[in-house]
């Protein structure tokens, strides 16, 4: 899914769970992590494509150029598969080595997120078989994201009491989940990207087609904190960066696991995304950036959203919901990239 759903902060389990997590992320992560490349933190910018006309080169938009088109953003936020070295046109494949996106965006001297879908299978990727039908339901429609018909849920509960480092931890459908999302994660590497984009993590305040709670599963937020610090441990481990999508309510234990964060109208939806009950304060605080996406289609304006963005030092910029190119594109950064 590439829209992200707003959900709301907090919930009854967060206190206890935020210190069974806390716990958790301190068993020896760090330890096993390869070295990555940081993302910048100060004075910065990005763009977004993840449904290009075209995959590959042919549908990247020029990587250097002038204030306020793409090619003058530093951070860059692309798909895995139309990343791909085997990708062309409309067909998208599984990489094989390194991706010319990623070197076009490196040359320009752009740092790469290599977007994911994580948190549910959608139809149509070339890895379609890597996920067994028991770990979405069996396209049931208790399962299904509402308004995608293509998409549907992974059972997460078997990632409750994940421990970073120890796959033993796993249960369930959460070992064969996990085995096909590190060969995404890993294949990000592969084509030579600096982090790691996962969506759609925090499903448990998501409900399915027939209104079933929890995803359709009964998902629970600890599912969800489990979920997150697996995602966070692999990419480390792998040697890339990696930002958290969704879940403010576990913004409090994440932001000390993942390295930022890309999120979608939480101005629009007044969440807010910063100050009082802000959704990712915790970010902010430890100094770790914050990528916010608004869109035209909601009519947002950058009057709207970005005094409030330049004002917590979030990187904000304006969108077309497709998010297949610089059509509607508009950063809240000037020409200096001062926030």
């Amino acid at each position: 899914m590439r829209l992200i759903r707003r959900v709301p902060a907090g919930g009854p389990l967060a206190a206890g769970l935020a210190t069974l997590a806390l716990a958790l992320s301190a068993l020896p992560q760090a330890a096993h992590a390869a070295p990555y490349r940081r993302l910048p933190r100060h004075h910065d910018s990005w763009f977004m494509e993840l449904d290009p006309p075209r995959a590959g080169l042919a549908g990247l938009p020029a990587t250097s150029a002038p204030y306020p088109a793409p090619g003058s953003a530093n951070i860059w936020d692309t798909d895995l598969f139309e990343d791909s070295n085997t990708s062309h046109g409309q067909t998208l494949g599984i990489p094989t080595g390194a991706s010319p996106v990623v070197a076009a965006i490196h040359r320009a001297g752009h740092y790469s997120i290599c977007y994911i879908e994580a948190g549910a299978f959608q139809a149509g990727y070339p890895d379609d078989r890597d996920f067994a039908p028991a770990d979405y339901g069996r396209r049931a429609r208790r399962y299904r994201m509402p308004g995608y018909p293509n998409e549907w849920w992974f059972d997460l509960r078997g990632f409750r009491g994940y421990a970073p480092g120890r796959p033993g931890t796993l249960v369930g459908a959460a070992r064969n989940i996990a085995a096909g999302l590190a060969r995404r994660i890993a294949w990000c590497k592969l084509e030579g990207q600096d982090a790691v984009d996962p969506d759609d993590v925090g499903s448990y305040s998501d409900r399915g087609a027939t209104g079933a709670p929890g995803a359709g599963w009964g998902l629970t937020q600890a599912d969800a904190a489990g979920f997150e610090r697996w995602l966070a441990y692999t990419a480390h481990r792998d040697g890339l960066a990696v930002m958290q999508k969704n879940d403010p309510a576990n913004a409090a234990v994440d932001a000390r696991l993942f390295d930022g964060v890309v999120t979608e109208e939480c101005n629009y939806y007044r969440d807010p995304c910063a100050g009082h009950g802000g959704d990712w304060n915790a970010y902010l605080r430890l100094g770790k950036p914050v990528l916010d996406a608004e869109y035209i289609q909601d009519g947002e304006r950058r009057g709207r959203f970005c005094p409030a963005d330049r004002r917590f030092g979030i990187w904000g910029a304006l969108f077309s919901v497709n998010l297949n190119g610089p059509s509607g594109y508009a950063p809240c950064w000037d020409s200096h990239s001062d926030l």
